[in-house]
């Protein structure tokens, strides 16, 4: 379920981003969740494979160029979209650059709101020692 709820996150985020950045065009919603699906893949794959090739460059410029690396997939994944048939477009990198910026902090509120801190699936804090005598 928690996987269902953050795509839907993400599709939202997309929604906001659509909204707020010039330069991206969206269709339905359902559009979207495909969109936040092909995302995720591509994040999962090919975002992965920039991060372990830049690793060094990312770890000298403190981790700034993993904006980069966003704004490359997300443009991506919207030419991936138009190629699919989805109505998604971003008409540029900084576009994607803002989109993925906007749509990862708004899917980030999100899930901290409805999810709860326990979101990214961690056990909540330390585990309590238990003293045997």
């Amino acid at each position: 379920m928690r996987v269902i709820l953050r795509f839907l996150f993400s599709a939202v985020g997309l929604l906001v981003a659509s909204s707020l950045v010039k330069g991206l065009h969206h269709g339905s919603f359902l559009d979207l969740v495909a969109v936040a699906v092909i995302l995720g893949a591509l994040n999962a794959t090919l975002g992965m494979l920039l991060r372990f090739i830049a690793f060094v460059p990312m770890v000298c410029s403190f981790g700034c160029l993993s904006l980069f690396i966003n704004g490359l997939v997300f443009w991506f994944a919207g030419w991936v979209a138009g190629s699919l048939g989805l109505a998604f477009r971003v008409s540029g990198f900084w576009a994607g650059f803002f989109g993925a910026l906007v749509s990862s902090l708004t899917a980030t509120l999100l899930e901290g709101i409805f999810l709860g801190k326990d979101a990214r699936g961690g056990q909540g804090g330390p585990r309590h020692i238990k003293i045997v005598s």
